[in-house]
């Protein structure tokens, strides 16, 4: 859900989460319908020989069911959760990656400058962020969910703070920088005195998005 105009690493909020909402449905739709369709085939040819036999033998028809969150997780990076309230929001998938210890190194320098990265869970870039330091790393970074419909979702700060696309960093050195960096830009960016030493080429394992 990125806009034409945006930079390929840095999507913009005018398109909101909105199509990627609708595609979520669309998926699940087209999902129900091929499983309709399965179901009246094995019905339809079905012989007479085998609607004769017990129903213990009988296969059971398929279930009309939208695909199980684990598969919506893997397909698109996040799935619906209901809260204490009913409410249902968009939880973004859990980090997988192993991070390196100068990434944990690195996050734990930005925790301590009250770094965040303010993001959507809808948002490919921000996902691929978060797999760039890994899921040890991950865990000190103060991350701001800006969706209205996503979870922990701080949409009142971010409309305060200006942010206009994701991932959208600030630094404790008073910088701010949007888009999806490499983590040694990062490391430069925020004024962390071991970026001299960070070597990039350790940050392997993340796929490109194209």
């Amino acid at each position: 859900p990125s806009s034409p105009s945006s930079s390929p690493q840095h999507v913009v909020i005018s398109d909101d989460a909105s199509l990627s909402r609708k595609h979520f449905l669309r998926r699940i739709l087209a999902v129900n319908g091929a499983l309709l369709t399965a179901s009246s085939s094995t019905t339809t040819t079905t012989s007479p020989q085998s609607q004769s036999q017990s129903p213990l033998l009988l296969s059971p028809p398929l279930a009309n069911a939208a695909p199980p969150f684990a598969i919506m997780e893997e397909e698109m990076g996040y799935y619906p959760m209901k809260t204490l309230t009913d409410e249902t929001v968009m939880v973004p998938s859990k980090v997988k990656r192993t991070s390196t210890s100068q990434s944990i190194a690195l996050a734990k320098y930005l925790q301590s400058t009250n770094a965040q990265m303010y993001g959507a869970f809808w948002c490919p870039h921000c996902s691929r962020q978060k797999e760039l330091f890994g899921k040890e790393a991950w865990a000190y970074i103060d991350y701001v969910e800006c969706s209205p419909k996503g979870y922990k979702s701080q949409f009142g700060l971010c409309t305060t703070e200006g942010v206009d696309g994701y991932p959208e960093w600030k630094f404790g050195n008073g910088k701010r920088v949007g888009g999806e960096m490499e983590l040694m830009e990062i490391a430069k960016a925020s004024g962390w005195k071991g970026a001299a030493k960070f070597d990039g080429s350790l940050e392997t394992g993340v796929p490109s998005l194209g």
